[in-house]
């Protein structure tokens, strides 16, 4: 930060018997050499130099006698890039020691006013009464004081006290406070938030060290200190080394005051790019107890996390295919014993392996199109999985083991350029450990079949309707069918019923059982769009979409035909949006599952607006967002859902801002949350104060935000929870 300093005027002492002065380079417009005393006078223009070393001012006097160097008026200083101004100079040639007074400098975008620099050596410095900004205009924004500082330049600087001023108004004070200096990424003390809340009473939090070890790696020890409640210690790593590997690790450890409990959480993630192309991943998460995350974490996001998920991941290219090594273990916090029979508590898979090899042509595609047939359009693929996993109950575990492959053989044309058929035929064979009996190394293999069919029909119709020249409604229907016998093959050379399969085989993860019969679905699809010329270009809107889709099989015993399923958006203009799901199930008459969304997006923008200017109503830049969402309960007792969310942005000047945000029950007649926002923005530092209420948080949140320096800040945060 002030290796502006550097003002080193010569180099160090000469050991030899030539004169200091006589390797240095100076001129003036007079120069005044006194033979008794050796003295040197330069006046007007006056400068000297040496090595990367200049100085210049009105007048500059060298004292032999005393081997001091003296500057005044409008003096001047560079020193290997470094400039500084100041209204006199003193420089002691034995000791290498300077002052200089009303000093003026500049470095790394900010500026550096003091009454006195001393230059103890090259690596230390004393400054008084120093004043430090980025603001670059003549009254600043915003300031730094100090009454004292010592500067280690290219490493830190200790200023004791220190007071942030806005507008010459004083609003932060410490009584004592360290800043790294270090051009780019360097160590130092972090700034704390200091604040009170009703649960945790005063405290001290984000308090500790930074460590930038390299451009690759870096840790932060923080501490945060609650009154009432605890005191924590969290240690977050972060390493990075493009297109070699990533990650982050935070161990968090905190003591509760009420009962002296130790509780603490481990992170880690962690992904190698080996030189053969091999992807390592890895990802760990462990806490002392299930309910840590619910109780210590801030945001509500954090708090409601019901899953732990450690996993190990190896993954590489063979050939075109891709092959994957995974271990995973998942932990569900929220299943808490004794509370719901057969709950699962936690889930083991290692390992998991598996190969796969994309779609690709079943035969290659010949060089001249012309020769090209139906057989050159069929892709086939093929995926193989083996799988070892554990599921962990209050009581009771299971134990399943597995390998499963399949292959899947399809085409795609359209014949006539009209109508699109995309046959598939899917073969698939898996082996257990063992089957519900006992038996060892039982397996089935199975095929299945199916088609699809679909088509687009186009309709123009011209029209002025909103400015719109031109509207095109598509239709395009479809049907697809699958198919797939009902007896399978097992490994005991027999075939069996499909239907019986559950009284044979484990099912669990992605190993299914071999299912039999017929589904046709059925599926149309409307679509509405406009064209219209607008500043000479043509622009293409889609203005509504109505899909309905259902499905037969007639296998069933009853209710062959699945309840229909429409779904409607509309889009009329820019700023509003509406969608509607439902479906019917035609053999109870009932329409089931209805959903309405409705969204407008509005701005307006008033570009006359100066900065700070009379407050006005209309026109000003603002911004609105409403949704609204209802979920009527149609024949249950259960209350509707009907939510209100409500954005709101208001710039009342180009320096002052507004920002609302409403989260609202009208089933209820309650808010769920509230959050509202003022911010003042200057060209060089920013002020936000945020209100927020709801069931789960309520507090407010002060900051104070330097934009040069955005690790300089002052916050203050209270919060009920």
């Amino acid at each position: 930060m002030l290796a502006l300093l550097f003002f080193i005027l010569v180099s160090q002492p000469d050991t030899t018997s030539v004169e200091p002065m006589e390797s240095m380079a100076y001129s003036a417009d007079s120069l005044i050499f006194n033979i008794s005393n050796e003295n040197l006078s330069l006046i007007g223009s006056a400068s000297l130099g040496q090595d990367r070393m200049s100085i210049s001012a009105d007048t500059i006097r060298y004292l032999s006698t005393e081997e001091v160097v003296l500057a005044s008026e409008n003096v001047q200083l560079s020193d290997g890039g470094d400039d500084a101004t100041g209204a006199a100079l003193i420089y002691h040639m034995p000791t290498s020691t300077a002052r200089i007074f009303s000093t003026t400098s500049f470095y790394d975008r900010a500026q550096y006013n003091s009454e006195t620099v001393t230059m103890l050596s090259r690596d230390e410095f004393n400054l008084t009464n120093v004043v430090f900004t980025s603001c670059e205009k003549d009254t600043f924004d915003y300031y730094f004081w100090s009454e004292m500082m010592k500067v280690y330049p290219d490493d830190k600087a200790v200023a004791k006290p220190i007071i942030l001023y806005i507008q010459d108004t004083p609003i932060f004070w410490l009584p004592y406070a360290v800043f790294p200096i270090r051009r780019g990424r360097s160590s130092g003390f972090t700034i704390p938030t200091i604040g009170s809340s009703s649960r945790d009473g005063r405290y001290i939090r984000k308090i500790g060290y930074y460590f930038g070890f390299s451009d690759y790696f870096d840790l932060l020890l923080s501490s945060d200190l609650m009154e009432k409640t605890r005191f924590q210690v969290t240690i977050t790593e972060r390493h990075n080394l493009r297109y070699v590997m990533n990650g982050r690790s935070r161990i968090q450890w905190r003591r509760q005051f009420a009962n002296s409990r130790d509780r603490w959480l481990v992170e880690s993630t962690h992904t190698h790019e080996l030189a053969d192309g091999t992807m390592v991943r890895l990802a760990g998460n462990f806490v002392s107890d299930r309910s840590y995350l619910e109780e210590t974490q801030q945001t509500p996001q954090e708090r409601m996390e019901g899953e732990l998920r450690s996993w190990l991941s190896f993954s590489k290219n063979i050939g075109r295919g891709s092959a994957q090594v995974n271990m995973e273990y998942t932990e569900y916090l929220d299943a808490l014993p004794d509370t719901i029979d057969y709950e699962i508590l936690s889930e083991l898979s290692a390992p998991d392996i598996r190969y796969t090899l994309p779609s690709a042509p079943l035969l290659e595609n010949p060089a001249d199109p012309a020769n090209h047939r139906l057989w050159h359009s069929l892709y086939w693929n093929f995926n193989s999985h083996y799988l070892t996993e554990k599921t962990e109950w209050e009581d009771s575990s299971l134990y399943n083991a597995g390998f499963k492959m399949s292959s899947t053989m399809s085409s795609s044309n359209r014949l006539g350029g009209i109508l699109s058929v995309s046959p598939w035929f899917k073969a698939t064979g898996t082996m257990y450990d063992r089957d519900l009996q006992g038996n060892k190394l039982p397996g089935w293999f199975h095929n299945s079949a199916g088609i699809s069919l679909s088509t687009d029909i186009y309709g123009m119709f011209s029209t002025s309707l909103a400015g719109y020249s031109v509207l095109r409604h598509t239709i395009s229907p479809s049907i697809s069918t699958s198919w797939a016998p009902e007896r399978y093959f097992a490994t005991d050379g027999e075939f069996h019923d499909a239907e019986n399969a559950d009284s044979v085989y484990y099912r669990f993860s992605d190993f299914s059982l071999p299912s039999s019969g017929t589904v046709v679905t059925f599926s149309l699809l409307n679509q509405l769009e406009g064209k219209r010329l607008n500043r000479g270009t043509i622009q293409k809107k889609s203005l509504a979409e109505l899909s309905v889709s259902t499905s037969w099989s007639p296998d069933r015993e009853d209710q062959t035909f699945t309840p229909f399923a429409a779904s409607l958006n509309l889009t009329p203009a820019q700023w509003i949006s509406s969608r509607v799901n439902s479906s019917y199930n035609q053999y109870t008459g009932q329409a089931e599952n209805l959903s309405f969304t409705t969204t407008i997006q509005l701005a307006g923008d008033d570009p006359t607006m100066q900065p700070d200017s009379n407050f006005i109503l209309i026109p000003l830049s603002w911004r609105l967002n409403l949704s609204h969402s209802w979920n009527p309960s149609l024949y249950s007792q259960e209350d509707d859902l009907n939510k209100l969310r409500l954005s709101v942005n208001l710039n009342l000047t180009t320096r002052w801002s507004l920002n609302y945000r409403a989260y609202y029950d009208i089933t209820e007649d309650n808010f769920i949350s509230q959050d509202y926002s003022i911010k003042r923005d200057l060209d060089s530092w920013e002020a936000i104060f945020t209100r927020h209420v709801s069931d789960i948080d309520t507090g407010f949140y002060f900051r104070i935000n330097i934009k040069a320096f955005p690790d300089i800040k002052v916050e203050q945060h209270t919060s009920s929870f």
